[in-house]
């Protein structure tokens, strides 16, 4: 029998505007005292407040950071691109807004230990990026690809990022970001490990040009569609199950 996950109410105990797109809410309770630490990279599912019972809509976001000192739980929300109940509640959350917490659940990538990775994200998945990088060996070969869509969303990292992070800036970007990881990925070993945190139809369009046209490994690839233009995302989840990424 599946074990049903325990939520936890929280309330918002800070607020930062990283960038135009891209807002912090810091959650905090006594029911994180016995959160697990060293979760950074794995995904919580965010439960939103339905007339009060949290028994709503349910979003998965990653985890930024938490603090077991304070009981402190980051997560990182895409805003002003476009409209869903998580976006919304994330626009007018307020410092003590409630919101439930359930989770966290695995990391996608598991192996820390190969010699080359390459990680392609957005705006969604970069906290998933940020988590995996510093446990990767100092010696692996890591490119990271950070697709945002202006400059103004370059955010910190909590690595030294200049040397192994390429930011793909879409509104100045001369090719289309597919053409740029195939350039990227042209000079990495094939038996790199990747990970593809990004929406779904690009995803699809990596893939055969990763694994057919350069010959990277499918069992090395790690994907997550973590959203679908055009598509809300409740039906996206129930395409997912039908036919995964």
């Amino acid at each position: 029998m599946k074990k049903k996950r325990t939520t936890r109410l929280t309330r918002v105990s800070r607020i930062l505007d990283l960038s135009p797109h891209l807002r912090r809410i810091i959650v905090s309770g006594d029911s994180l005292k016995d959160f697990p630490t060293g979760q950074e990279g794995c995904h919580v599912k965010v439960v939103l407040p339905d007339e009060g019972e949290f028994d709503g809509k349910k979003r998965s976001y990653t985890i930024r950071f938490f603090n077991p000192e304070t009981y402190e739980l980051a997560m990182d929300f895409v805003v002003n691109r476009h409209l869903g109940p998580a976006t919304n509640w994330a626009l007018q959350a307020k410092v003590g807004s409630e919101v439930g917490i359930a989770g966290p659940g695995p990391l996608k990538l598991t192996n820390f230990e190969h010699h080359s990775y390459l990680l392609v994200g957005d705006l969604t998945s970069i906290n998933a990026i940020n988590g995996y990088v510093p446990r990767f060996n100092k010696s692996a070969d890591v490119t990271a690809i950070i697709s945002v869509p202006t400059r103004a969303d370059i955010v910190e990292l909590d690595y030294e990022d200049s040397a192994n992070t390429c930011w793909f800036v879409e509104d100045e970007a001369q090719v289309p970001l597919e053409s740029f990881v195939e350039q990227v990925a042209r000079k990495m070993s094939k038996d790199t490990h990747v990970f593809l945190g990004l929406e779904a139809r690009t995803i699809r369009t990596l893939r055969p040009i990763l694994q057919e046209s350069l010959g990277f490994s499918r069992l090395n690839t790690f994907a997550v569609g973590y959203w679908k233009k055009g598509i809300n995302a409740d039906k996206f989840s129930m395409q997912k199950k039908l036919m995964p990424v």
